[in-house]
């Protein structure tokens, strides 16, 4: 029988490309479910009257609520190209763990391609 490690150190260990992705695909979906408050809140105050909408399209261009806004487009934009990944994997493709890791890699990789044009297009 095998004894558990004593000392763990997360930090320390060499993880997979495909792990990575996993765990940046829990990490989104986070941060998604906590940045779509603010944002549900805005819709709310803006369609309340005109008042709140001349409000909130003042508040559009302060440098917070920009970068909220794209912390919130990269989230959901990376969790929806992992999701995607995963529902293919579901379907029972890309299983070894060679196409799971050019899966992984392409995940990053198109994400970081929409994830910085929607950048450009906030900023």
């Amino acid at each position: 029988m095998s004894k558990p490690p004593l000392f763990l150190n997360l930090l320390k260990i060499r993880l997979p490309i495909t792990a990575k992705a996993s765990i940046t695909h829990r990490i989104s979906a986070v941060g998604v479910f906590f940045l779509i408050f603010p944002f549900m809140g805005a819709v709310l105050i803006a369609t309340s009257s005109p008042d709140g909408f001349n409000y909130m399209q003042d508040l559009r261009n302060s440098f917070f609520v920009k970068t909220l806004l794209n912390l919130f487009i990269a989230g959901l934009t990376f969790h929806y190209i992992a999701g995607l990944r995963h529902l293919v994997m579901d379907f029972g493709f890309w299983e070894t763990f060679k196409a799971g890791s050019l899966s992984a890699y392409g995940t990053f990789f198109i994400s970081g391609i929409l994830i910085i044009y929607f950048s450009t297009l906030i900023w």
